[in-house]
């Protein structure tokens, strides 16, 4: 059956990007986001043209992708629907911020990191976003092993095309290992 021409329906992480704008905390929720490059580890975020948090990263050059877990999803859907512009979104959280100084960071938020802008890509409805990471932090309640337990974590995950929001299921397979037994039927 076609669906016709458009983004094929996926789930896709939600995070929330913060940015200090004129001095005070903004958060955005967004679903587009994905890894660049390993070295330096260069993350992307997709964002609507005119953004209070993309005003901040202009003017810090820094900003925070912080990974919000499925308990935190009012707050996250909060910051999604409300603009900083009209809203004041710094007490919505406990912030903390990191090495870098400027970039906001959600204490709450099961892993976040703090990123400095290295490029901004311009399309005709969205920008690309490409920051460097420069630390990431994890609350040590989702540390297993020395590595983050992303069962703990908990992400949000988001239903492009509307939503709804969802949650990580449980594990289904080890990565780079369960191919190998692959036979063709």
């Amino acid at each position: 059956m076609k669906l016709g021409k458009k983004l094929p329906p996926m789930a896709m992480p939600v995070v929330l990007v913060g940015a200090n704008v004129k001095g005070k905390a903004n958060f955005c929720t967004l679903a587009w986001v994905t890894m660049m490059e390993d070295e330096p580890p260069l993350i992307g975020l997709v964002m609507g043209k005119k953004r209070r948090t993309k005003d901040g990263m202009l003017e810090n050059g820094t900003f925070s992708v912080n990974i919000p877990s499925a308990s935190m999803v009012r707050a996250t859907d909060y910051c999604g629907i409300r603009t900083g512009a009209r809203t004041d979104k710094s007490q919505v959280f406990d912030i903390f911020y990191g090495e870098l100084g400027t970039a906001p960071m959600i204490s709450e938020a099961p892993i976040t990191a703090e990123c400095r802008l290295k490029e901004i890509v311009l399309f005709h409805g969205t920008d690309l976003i490409i920051g460097e990471v420069n630390e990431v932090y994890a609350d040590k309640k989702v540390i297993s092993k020395a590595k983050v337990d992303l069962g703990k974590v908990d992400p949000l995950l988001y239903a492009l095309g509307g939503g709804p929001y969802f949650s990580l299921g449980p594990k289904v397979a080890k990565a780079f290992s369960v191919g190998k037994g692959y036979k063709k039927k």
